[in-house]
């Protein structure tokens, strides 16, 4: 019996082995199979380590160099590497060469106060979303870090089916959206926003001399104190020479007698009253509604104007053009046409309102004087 006892352990611990040979032996051929079968959909969920807080993540991004410069400048790296949550409105490269500032050292020539308000107002002190924003939104407002709001269009149904998308901020198109950080998101800005704090379109205008022939002529026919007021207004502002091009120079006016013709018509054609509209509304209007235009009576006038626009070809950037008729009769044709698709012109916001660069002038003085 005791023989017997220890024949059977032994065969119990001979089988044991096996057995676990075996298995061995399977789990090596399976790892085997592994390595010879590449499976490339075989995606393992892992945590995403590499996710930067938002400074950091500008900093190592290619076509961020100068916006970061930017950051750096003003001092807000800590901050925006800081808990949060922020929303980094980030304009590329391409949209700071556009405005003149191609090497981190041009921001040394800037005011540093207006330079540190400007990068600010390129930051929301919240995570948003393009889901965040309500569908078709038009100049839905956020704060940003430099206590002025700025204003979000979001076209995001087509109606004749699909759904766009279509992000502006404060005008600048957001060419990546949504980009995941540490403390918040990121959107990408084709533009970089021209906010001008507490200027209105009067103050905005007096402080450029491209434009002063316009600002000249704005003030001769009695229309320029209404610009400094509450009011709204959209003015596409022809510069010196467009102006010229329609026979309107310094000496002429100078020697215009204002009684004889209509000014409302001759500088009023460059004023839209209570309307603020940045050129990206007439893409957004356009995807929402499939109308990109607004038309309106010039002010004490007769005179009729299609304000309208979008991504023109074949830049495929954001432009506006206006057309002028006698009336909105059939039988009216267009008296004038011009147009604004320099994007680092366009868009300066003031406190009351858009200033628009155009590229011709509209009117001549023959065509204005009183019959």
């Amino acid at each position: 019996m005791h023989r017997q006892f220890i024949k059977n352990m032994i065969f119990m611990e001979k089988i044991r082995y096996r057995s676990k040979t075996l298995m061995i032996l399977a789990i090596g051929m399976q790892i085997l199979g592994l390595v010879a079968c590449k499976h490339e959909d075989l995606t393992i969920a892992v945590p995403n380590e590499n996710i930067r807080p938002a400074a950091d993540f500008v900093k190592n991004n290619y076509e961020m160099r100068l916006f970061y410069a930017a950051i750096k400048k003003v001092g807000y790296v800590d901050q925006l590497n800081g808990t949060g949550p922020f929303t980094i409105l980030a304009p590329t490269d391409e949209a700071f060469n556009r405005m003149g500032v191609y090497n981190p050292s041009d921001f040394d020539k800037m005011n540093q106060d207006s330079l540190k308000k400007v990068i600010g107002y390129h930051v929301l002190p919240r995570r948003l979303m393009v889901s965040d924003i309500p569908n078709n939104g038009i100049d839905v407002r956020y704060a940003t870090l430099s206590d002025a709001e700025l204003y979000v269009s979001r076209a995001s149904t087509n109606p004749n089916g699909g759904a766009e998308n279509e992000l502006y901020f404060s005008g600048s198109e957001v060419i990546r959206q949504d980009v995941v950080l540490a403390n918040g998101s990121l959107q990408v800005l084709d533009n970089v926003m021209k906010p001008n704090f507490n200027k209105t379109v009067q103050s905005w205008l007096a402080g450029q001399p491209e434009y002063s022939v316009f600002v000249s002529g704005l003030k001769k026919f009695n229309l320029w104190d209404q610009l400094a007021g509450k009011s709204e207004f959209t003015i596409f502002a022809p510069n010196n020479e467009a102006l010229k091009n329609v026979g309107i120079t310094s000496a002429s006016l100078n020697e215009m007698d204002a009684s004889k013709y209509q000014g409302d018509v001759l500088f009023g054609v460059y004023l839209l009253y209570d309307r603020h509209f940045f050129v990206s509304d007439t893409q957004v209007f356009a995807r929402i509604n499939s109308n990109s235009s607004f038309n309106y009576f010039l002010k004490n006038s007769g005179y009729y104007m299609t304000f309208g626009g979008g991504k023109i070809y074949p830049s495929f950037k954001l432009g506006f053009g206006l057309v002028l008729r006698p009336g909105n009769g059939p039988a009216d044709s267009p008296i004038k046409s011009a147009t604004g698709d320099i994007v680092a012109k366009n868009d300066n916001l003031c406190s009351n309102g858009l200033v628009h660069h155009l590229m011709d002038g509209m009117v001549t003085p023959e065509q204005a004087l009183k019959k």
